[in-house]
């Protein structure tokens, strides 16, 4: 029988009326995260819907839509349109200027300039396609099925070395004279293969950062140096570098990441060990200039691709067009030229996702005579920080849902969330570290709230054990 405890201000509540207190409370508290994420759903799939169809001439006008819809704060195009050159940009800051100047990072369409400086080499005869990688790098040794492999050169050109994707997460951080390119590439050096070299594309972007070192060995010069000094110079890159510290973000314009659904500044570490692979810097100029010189002096039909593997040498070849798309963490590019039309763009964003091609595919379509609707779009950052908000609220809920009667139960599920987070870098391979670089801010809410959460089962755990002793 329970008690209530008088006092000269009156009858306090007993101890069941607190605790229905306290259960209404956490009950309001989860209808109410239930309404807002319902809310946030509903918001975002809302903001995000666009019905106009769009025609050759409301190129500036889609990509003004696409951007706003994405929060994407700086975007320039360049288009290549028979003998004209062609410039859009969108600018979301105030006071800023973004125009066909402004300089972005490339991504993965830098590895078109190591595929292209490959093939220079080869038609020089300093080096031959079906060449193995251990006839330049001879402490080279990866294996497969417990067997050393034997990947050619090509295999690396067209992803199909049987090098795992995860190991983009090996690449160390680090600006030129802290790390070099060897360095990277030894990060893998005995690795397993996921298949046997040539037998499929499974792109692993490390791959153009070997091509990268056997430049160097070939040519006894460093990679940007090589490619600046004949490819670039050749296209007449004139403003166009290689990112190979972190001074060299003053050069270009800010890079952005999603997180709780805004877009916000973010500077990525510099990986000088994969300049091969995605840190050229460039702007719409300049890659209008390239569009021309890769349709002029690039032989696609020469290619060798198949039915199973559409890539080589930094491209991707269909029968009416080559593209490629490139992200780093805070940057997004994409690129299309027109195999039979005198026809490219090259979109560059300066935040991650994949809004570069949406706009790209977008623009390129109006020129083919098409009709292009947005309907119903986000970029796929966009929807994972979508996940990571709702996820962090669902372990809110649940939070409040569980009523903690078992104190064991409670030790256990602290042990199997703590269990999880470590085992989960061990098995993805992919670490923390890499994560918090490339996902969403939100990726960090998550992670705090899961954290939380299992550290405050373990304490109504172990309190509920020590009393239950004593």
């Amino acid at each position: 029988m329970e008690k209530a405890v008088v006092s000269a201000g009156g009858d306090l509540p007993t101890a069941r009326e607190i605790r229905r207190s306290k259960q209404n409370i956490r009950k309001i508290l989860r209808r109410l995260l239930l309404v807002i994420m319902v809310v946030i759903i509903g918001l975002f799939f809302l903001s995000h819907y666009e019905y106009k169809k769009y025609r050759h001439g409301d190129e500036q006008e889609f990509l003004n839509k696409v951007c706003q819809m994405t929060g994407n704060k700086n975007v320039a195009v360049g288009i290549m349109d028979g003998n004209k050159d062609v410039f859009l940009n969108y600018c979301g800051v105030k006071g800023q200027i973004v125009d066909e100047n402004t300089l972005f990072e490339l991504g993965s369409t830098t590895k078109a300039f190591t595929g292209l400086g490959i093939l220079r080499l080869e038609e020089e005869g300093l080096l031959n396609g079906n060449d193995p990688v251990t006839d330049y790098i001879e402490w080279f040794r990866p294996t497969y099925k417990g067997t050393e492999a034997r990947i050619t050169i090509n295999d690396l050109m067209n992803h199909s070395s049987g090098i795992p994707v995860w190991t983009i997460s090996l690449i160390p951080e680090g600006s030129i004279g802290e790390i070099s390119l060897e360095d990277t590439v030894r990060e893998i050096a005995e690795c397993q293969l996921t298949h046997a070299p040539g037998e499929s594309h499974v792109y692993a972007t490390i791959n153009y950062d070997i091509l990268a070192l056997i430049i160097e060995k070939v040519t006894g010069q460093r990679y940007e140096d090589y490619i600046s000094s004949t490819i670039l110079n050749d296209a007449g890159l004139t403003e166009s570098f290689f990112r190979i510290s972190d001074t060299d973000r003053e050069r270009i314009v800010q890079g952005e990441k999603d997180g709780f659904f805004l877009t916000w500044s973010y500077d990525a570490p510099t990986y000088y060990g994969n300049t091969a692979a995605g840190y050229l810097v460039s702007n719409a100029s300049d890659l209008v200039k390239w569009m021309r010189y890769a349709k002029i002096n690039i032989d696609y039909e020469s290619f060798p691709v198949t039915d199973s593997n559409d890539y080589y040498a930094g491209w991707h070849l269909y029968p009416e067009t080559v593209h490629h798309g490139g992200n780093n963490p805070n940057y997004g590019t994409q690129i299309i030229i027109s195999r039979d039309k005198e026809f490219g763009v090259f979109v560059l964003s300066a935040s991650d996702g994949n809004v570069a091609t949406m706009i790209a595919d977008g623009i390129f379509g109006m020129h083919m005579g098409q009709e292009v609707s947005i309907g119903l779009y986000c970029s796929s950052h966009e929807l994972i920080d979508l996940v990571f908000v709702l996820c962090t609220l669902l372990i809110i809920y649940i939070a409040l849902l569980l009523k903690y009667k078992y104190k064991k139960a409670c030790l256990c599920g602290a042990g199997g969330i703590l269990v999880g987070m470590i085992l989960m870098p061990v098995i993805s391979h992919f670490s923390y570290r890499f994560l918090f670089v490339w996902m969403p801010f939100s990726f960090v809410a998550l992670i705090t709230a899961l954290s939380a959460f299992a550290i405050w089962l373990a304490i109504i755990g172990l309190t509920g054990v020590i009393t239950k002793r004593g």
